[in-house]
Formats: C-alpha cells, structure tokens, sequence
C-alpha cells in the first residue's frame, strides 16, 4: 500500500519534529491491535524483562531539571501534536520521546537496529532511556545512559543479503536490570508465537503479542531466490509495531528468548481524508500483506 503525497509528507515532518530523524522502516496494525501498557501486560516474566528495553533519545531533547538534580525534563509533545494523529486514534494523547528502541544483551552493552544509529555522529548525539513509560513527566538520571562507543554496526541489502544492527557500549553499566537472553544457535520456524517490546512511535513502553512467524508475502514471492538466500537473515511476523519500534527485542512467547530485532515493515499510518489527520495502518493477519521484518540475532557476529 502506497501512501498520498500529504500522508507521506506528514510522516517525515512528524518524524523529524519528534525524532531529529526520519524513520523509513516503518511498521503496522495487523487485526486487533496488541498493543498494551508494558507495566498492564499480564504475564509477570514478561513484565520484568521489558525493563531492560531502553528508547534511543537525543540528548539535545533532555534538559536538567531545577528543583531536583537527580532528574531530567524533557518536551512534552503528544503523538496527536507531533504526528498529526485524530484525536480517538490509540494512545494519541500520550507523550512520546524515544526515535527507536535497543535492548540489553550484557550490562553494559544495548543491541539495536543499524540505521537507529548510522549517522557518524549519532552515538555522541544520543542516550537510551530505561522504564520510559505511561505518565512519565520526569526522567530519573540514574535511568539515562550516554553512547560510549558503537561496538559493531551494519546496514546493508543485497541480493542475497539483508544486515541491519548495532551493538552500542553504554557509558556505565547497567545495575539494575538483566540483560536480556537470546537465542545463539539454530533459528526460529514458521508458525511461532512472538512478543514484542518497545516504543512504537515514540510512545512510552508497550507490549505486543498475538504475532507468530509467517510464510513469505506477495512481494517476497515475486522475488523467490534473493528471498530464499535473505531469509537465512530476517523472518516475517504480524507484528503491532511502527517507527520508534525499529531496534525492539522480539521474544519467543513460549521461551522468553530474544529471536531477532524488529528492523522494517509497512507504512504506519494512512491519511483519513474527512477527518484531515493519521489513523494507524490496519491489516488482516494473512501472510499475503505482512510486512514486519525481524532480524535474527543470531546473525550479529559480536554476540556469538
């Protein structure tokens, strides 16, 4: 589905208000919308290990605060505002914050999507935010880690080939959280049930389910053999995810481990033309129309 002009242009002027960047790997709704609060999500394991999910922040957005040292404000701007959303659209009236999302894989050490930070600047320009979530107004600066150095990063796609990760050093370690544990062998199938965590759109930390892992799309099928040969990078999953999820962990429902990185997918939103603003981008969950690609984290070197 291609998206107006006016659509189009709303999104990059959205994204680049809200984010200081553009975020073209956009996501989608597929069926019911899955979203749920993190700290709401029913399953206590689950609840737990979405704390050590962490949003991308630009640091130049994050200000110190004057009654309380140990605390940080940063702009209020709601989705509804920044992204041009109508007003009974999901979680329009919260603020968001983050431009994309990482996780933690050792204390010290957040995997995220490679272009969350291809920029040559970016890691010196940014900091990733732990338990950013439903009304937050102030930011704890012992939850706030600076970008020490990027470890290893990729963006590529070719024929055969698809890489899109990062591996980013934080400034300390983390103390308070563990880091999440991944699959590091062998690789996940069709038909398994996923959850993912993260900040569609900038928003505070949510929960998705109801996804599993499926066949190829009509675009993949159009393009059988470099599908085929990139395949051994990403699988394909209906999962509830925008821009601002590229980087989020995406577990195994039944294991709790990570099996890949959310790194692109459709458009998230269409134009609704009576009302002059953004609704979410909502799919059936046939195979045909997905587009979610998650990047399988067994293919990022510097973790094996």
């Amino acid at each position: 589905m291609k998206p107006t002009l006016l659509c189009l242009s709303l999104l990059l002027i959205a994204s680049t208000t809200a984010y200081g960047q553009t975020d073209a790997f956009l996501k989608i709704i597929y069926g019911n919308d899955d979203r749920v609060e993190a700290s709401q999500y029913p399953d206590a394991k689950m609840r737990t290990l979405s704390k050590s999910v962490a949003g991308m922040v630009f640091r130049s957005r994050l200000s110190a605060d004057r009654q309380n040292p140990e605390l940080l404000n940063f702009p209020k701007i709601t989705a509804q505002n920044a992204l041009g959303l109508c007003e009974d659209e999901r979680f329009a009236d919260q603020i968001i914050l983050p431009g994309c999302t990482g996780f933690l894989v050792k204390p010290d050490v957040v995997v995220t999507a490679g272009h969350c930070i291809e920029e040559e600047n970016a890691c010196a320009r940014t900091a990733w935010v732990f338990d950013y979530i439903e009304g937050t107004e102030k930011l704890k600066k012992s939850n706030v880690y600076n970008c020490k150095n990027v470890i290893e990063s990729k963006l590529e796609t070719t024929f055969g080939k698809i890489l899109d990760y990062a591996v980013i050093q934080l400034d300390r370690p983390v103390t308070d959280r563990a880091p999440l544990r991944y699959r590091k062998s062998g690789r996940a199938w069709l038909g398994k049930d996923l959850i993912v965590a993260g900040h569609p759109s900038g928003l505070p930390l949510k929960i998705a389910d109801q996804a599993n892992i499926t066949r190829m799309n009509k675009d993949e099928l159009k393009n059988l053999i470099s599908t085929l040969l990139r395949k051994r990078y990403y699988f394909i999953a209906n999962l509830d995810t925008y821009g601002g999820n590229s980087g989020s962990p995406v577990f195994d429902a039944e294991t709790l481990l990570v099996e890949g990185l959310l790194i692109e997918g459709a458009e998230d939103y269409v134009f609704d033309e009576e009302r002059g603003c953004l609704r979410s981008n909502r799919r059936s969950n046939k195979r045909w129309t997905t587009e979610e690609k998650v990047f399988r984290i067994t293919k990022i070197k510097s973790l094996q």
